[in-house]
């Protein structure tokens, strides 16, 4: 062994190979699993973020309320109550309800069923209606909306229409008024049937 030898360093191996692992590609200065250790912590914080998302939801979504029940009965209190009305503030004031749509105050078809007997092609019909609340109206057959399917025009209020007709060809016909204004659009129908 010469001088020169002497203070020549020894190389030495990185301690994996040493130990038969290889060293990650991807990163040389890396120890093995420190990779797959930062994507587990990536998900779960992941998962933690989604489960936050998901209790953010449930805390702030509005709650629900129940439907009001139209079959409850009011029940007589069995004693005065002791406590005094409640004062209502002079600056309280009250919002004016929405107008309503056009109402129909009286509707009539007769007859409800029509006489075919004796080989009678059609039957006819007289309609009767009045309403409040509306400017224009349609009547319409085979429809439950005369107006996208009118048959006619109408006034607003009628006695004794009789311009239609039951075919006695059909089983059961469907007529309808239709009534409109500035607040909506209501329909009114009757079903005829064949006797």
């Amino acid at each position: 062994m010469s001088q020169d030898d002497a203070t020549r360093p020894v190389p030495h191996e990185p301690a994996t190979e040493r130990l038969g692992t290889a060293p990650d590609p991807a990163d040389p200065g890396r120890p093995p699993g420190t990779r797959r250790m930062t994507w587990l912590w990536v998900a779960i914080g992941v998962l933690a973020i989604a489960v936050l998302v998901l209790l953010a939801l449930l805390i702030l979504r509005p709650a629900a309320t129940p439907a009001a029940d139209t079959t409850a009965t009011p029940t007589p209190s069995e004693s005065p109550s002791s406590t005094p009305p409640a004062e209502t503030s002079p600056e309280a004031t009250t919002e004016p309800a929405p107008p309503s749509a056009p109402v129909f105050t009286s509707f009539s078809a007769e007859p409800t069923t029509a006489d075919c007997s004796g080989g009678a092609a059609s039957v006819p019909l007289v309609f009767s209606w009045s309403s409040e609340g509306a400017t224009e109206a349609w009547i319409g057959v085979g429809t439950t909306d005369a107006q996208a399917a009118p048959y006619e025009a109408v006034p607003t209020s009628a006695s004794g229409y009789a311009n239609l007709a039951f075919q006695c060809s059909e089983e059961s016909q469907v007529y309808t008024v239709t009534i409109s204004g500035p607040t909506g659009v209501t329909h009114n129908s009757v079903t005829i049937v064949r006797g």
